[in-house]
């Protein structure tokens, strides 16, 4: 085989030799403009996240830097983004993002470190429509923590759009102890604010000033309706001092929320006393040392307390029912998860949806009656309780109050369940030998509790027993607090109960005579629409309004 193509001319020396190194790649070098320790950067130990977009964001670090020395390398209290560690470990960040900064002051403040509780929160330049503050806790690697920081102020004069702190508590009990007021003054208003709990335990020997959550200004309605979510409301009142044991119910609000416009939701976990070692209980009964958490407004979009609520009060003035004007202007939805004593709502307007999951008033040692051979309190299955643990009935006191013009929906469920044991031998054990057979039956839904309205409620279902209470149509409330006649207008409600009535009452634009209904009365312009599943017992007992009698009383009953 031959090749026609002919050789190239040139000489061997200059053919192309064959490359047998790697060729030698351009140079790169990074972005002169921009310093190594000016560049964006992503922290991998405190993710900060944008509370819009719920995406990781890349910070500056030019604003961890001490502003009043820009070339030194030293974290600053004041910026976009401050954080710090606290003395157990738990590690910190607060994040502004739009317009503004925050500037965070400890209890510590000429340590030169951000290293124990904090005393103030202090927001500066923010904007209603543009700025969320968002606060992030880690718990400490080393030592067993609850993952919270203490927190005793949080300031802003400007409107601030949405403020999220999670993992952060407001008391005063911080360490090293501060002088500073203790609360969350928010002149400028807000959309939401969210933070882990307020920790209230308030010792009136040392200051009695109570906790304030203030948003807006008096004389400046607020724009726009605050939203506001918390976990726990401890709250406890006690006197270090005294050697009695208090008994007496706290009146004066300790825990109070100030906000000079409507709430568009307010939703919380509990407002209780807190909990209370064993061995320590009779010494903080339930009654005496549960402070009052009030909630001022001039309305409410949404309620939702998810647990217990102990002597828990919506109104327009610190006391509720103090005046014809003191109740909110409406109340569209309420819901409480949990047993509600001692709570009192106040509105001069319509009230939408009110439920009561686990009843109005805690039933824990009231007695019903009692025995007319020995004096014997009864039912005897409530002795032993332990003291101090009992509820505001068992004291006398009223469990509950609400007061309105209108109520469209009323729900109110058991607060309990009572256990029983058939009567007949046959049926006594009717499984193992030995033991008896329990039947279940709903307990007291309403105890000492009055549900009045001036003038009707649309529909009402009432599950349990209801105990010294009364639900009453065509009443004015204010006019009964300030010694007149309360019944006064016509009035309708539909009624489901299933439940005995003792000493207890549902009637409509009724006023019995002599303040017993058994004894007869008035009858005015009133239709009750529903009926009774149960049976009325009249003892000598008074119901909430202070009357005698049991039963359902109004002109017209139509079942």
């Amino acid at each position: 085989m031959s090749f026609t193509r002919r050789r190239s001319d040139r000489a061997s020396v200059n053919r192309r030799a064959c490359a047998f190194a790697p060729e030698i790649l351009e140079q790169r070098q990074m972005l002169s403009g921009v310093p190594s320790y000016l560049a964006p950067w992503v922290p991998s130990d405190l993710s900060v996240y944008n509370p819009i977009t719920n995406q990781r964001e890349l910070l500056n670090p030019q604003s961890l830097i001490n502003p009043s020395n820009p070339n030194s390398p030293l974290l600053g209290n004041s910026g976009k983004i401050v954080t710090g560690t606290d003395r157990a470990g738990d590690r910190w960040t607060i994040t502004v993002h739009g317009p503004g900064k925050v500037i965070v002051t400890d209890t510590t403040p000429n340590d030169g470190v951000l290293g124990d509780d904090i005393n103030t929160i202090q927001l500066v330049g923010t904007s209603p429509k543009d700025t969320y503050v968002t606060g992030n806790v880690i718990t400490s690697p080393t030592t067993l923590t609850q993952g919270t920081i203490l927190f005793n102020e949080l300031i802003a004069t400007s409107g601030v759009k949405s403020i999220k702190l999670n993992g952060f508590t407001l008391t005063a009990n911080v360490s090293p102890a501060v002088t500073s007021p203790t609360g969350v003054f928010l002149y400028g208003g807000v959309g939401t604010l969210s933070f882990q709990d307020i920790q209230a335990p308030i010792d009136t020997s040392v200051s009695s000033t109570p906790y304030q959550i203030v948003i807006g200004e008096p004389n400046t309605p607020l724009k726009v309706k605050p939203s506001i979510y918390l976990g726990n409301i401890n709250n406890q009142v006690f006197d270090s001092t005294s050697t009695t044991i208090p008994t007496g119910p706290q009146t004066s609000p300790t825990v109070q929320f100030v906000i000079n416009g409507v709430i568009r939701t307010f939703d919380i976990v509990s407002a209780t006393q807190g909990t209370v070692p064993a061995a320590y209980q009779f010494e903080f009964p339930t009654v005496g040392t549960t402070g009052r958490t009030s909630v001022q407004a001039t309305a409410i979009d949404n309620l939702t307390v998810h647990g217990s609520a102990k002597n828990f009060t919506v109104s327009k003035a610190s006391q509720p029912f103090s005046s014809a004007g003191s109740g909110i202007d409406y109340l569209h939805n309420a819901t409480f998860g949990g047993n509600a004593d001692a709570v009192g709502i106040d509105v001069n307007g319509t009230i939408g949806t009110l439920i009561f999951n686990r009843g109005l008033g805690d039933p824990t040692g009231t007695f019903t009656a009692e025995q007319a051979t020995t004096g014997l309190l009864l039912p005897q299955t409530s002795y032993g309780i332990p003291q101090g643990t009992t509820g505001y009935p068992a004291s006398n006191l009223l469990g509950g109050t609400v007061s309105a013009k209108h109520i469209h929906k009323l729900v109110v469920q058991p607060a309990n369940v009572l256990v029983q044991t058939p009567s007949n031998p046959y049926y006594a054990q009717l499984y193992d030998q030995g033991y008896p057979t329990y039947v279940t039956s709903p307990g007291y839904s309403l105890t000492n509790a009055s549900i009045v309205v001036s003038g009707s409620i649309d529909q009402a279902a009432i599950f349990g027993t209801q105990l010294y209470s009364e639900v009453k149509t065509g009443f004015d409330y204010p006019s009964y607090v300030a010694g007149l006649e309360g019944t006064r207008g016509p009035s309708k409600i539909h009624v489901k109960q299933k439940g005995d009535l003792i000493t207890s009452v549902i009637s409509a634009t009724f006023r019995p005579a002599n303040n017993d209904y058994n004894s007869g009365g008035t009858a005015g312009p009133g239709t009750i629409v529903g009926g009774i599943s149960g049976t009325s017992y009249n003892t000598a007992a008074l119901t909430a309004l202070n009357n005698k009698g049991a039963g359902v009383f109004a002109r017209t009953k139509i079942s």
